[in-house]
């Protein structure tokens, strides 16, 4: 299955402001973060602390089953001032 992924701060600016990738059905948010780690090995500690958003919500439950057409959002921690 593929999932659109949009990215924000950091993984956007490096990356893009979305990314297509691929998982197994039926997929999970579980699944979200390695399949982008493995597209893009040097940001691993960035996606590994950002937060999962399906359909404009946090997630609490990395075992949520996504579908397709669903929203998903990887949200670094950010800072600022």
């Amino acid at each position: 299955m593929e999932l659109t992924i949009k990215l924000f701060a950091m993984l956007a600016e490096q990356i893009g402001p979305t990314v297509t990738v691929t998982v197994l059905t039926p997929a999970t948010a579980a699944m979200v973060k390695p399949a982008l780690s493995q597209r893009t090995p040097a940001l691993k500690a960035v996606i590994n602390n950002a937060r999962i958003a399906v359909n404009q919500e946090f997630i609490a439950d990395d075992r949520q089953v996504l579908q397709s057409t669903d929203e998903i959002a990887l949200i670094p921690p950010v800072s600022g001032g």
